[in-house]
């Protein structure tokens, strides 16, 4: 081998380990309290959700960590319900709490997250229920003292009016809410996650 060929070849071999260099994975790291911007896909109802439930969601931001695009927006992302109650008629709200709990990143790979909480409470049933006891029960006293116009068919009127006021209130008082798909959201990262690219 003359010099010259051997000079070439072995600058071919540093070209390429330069080149293989380059092309070594790197991990970039992101942070507890990076914020991540979602919407969800897909409604979410206190009426029909189930705790653990997975709900389609998408980035409407992209996550950048030191100039680099770790997630791009409109990568698929994913919410799991942690807990949700249905409305009773008489008593007990409506409450849902979901977070995030996966996201694409840009390298294509799918990786779990833990994130803050979205929570939300519906309407309570007290005043409602209250409101329409009340009023059930006025009504009936005053048909009571109407019909009987003594004291004790005042009383029975009101008992009996109180009663319906109650099955008013069981027929009436459900209180469930729906989250509507498209709804954006901001969630915190609770726990770093690494990221190989």
């Amino acid at each position: 081998m003359t010099t010259k060929t051997y000079a070439a070849a072995s600058f071919a071999v540093l070209f390429a380990v330069a080149s293989a260099g380059s092309a070594i994975a790197r991990t970039i790291a992101l942070p507890a309290g990076t914020p991540i911007r979602f919407k969800l896909l897909r409604s979410i109802s206190t009426a029909t959700a189930k705790s653990g439930q997975s709900v389609p969601a998408e980035l409407t931001a992209p996550i950048v960590i030191s100039g680099n695009t770790v997630a791009r927006a409109g990568a698929p992302a994913a919410v799991q319900i942690r807990s949700v109650e249905a409305s009773g008629r008489i008593g007990g709200s409506a409450s849902l709490n979901f977070s995030l709990s996966s996201i694409r990143l840009a390298n294509g790979s799918t990786v779990a997250v833990r994130t803050s909480h979205y929570a939300r409470e519906g309407k309570a049933h007290a005043k409602h229920n209250a409101t329409v006891i009340a009023a059930g029960g006025i009504l009936g006293a005053l048909a009571g003292q109407a019909i009987g116009h003594d004291r004790d068919a005042t009383a029975k009127g009101a008992a009996i009016g109180a009663g319906v006021g109650i099955a008013g209130a069981a027929a009436t008082g459900k209180f469930d809410f729906q989250v509507p798909a498209g709804s954006h959201f901001r969630l915190t990262l609770r726990s770093p996650v690494q990221a190989t690219f």
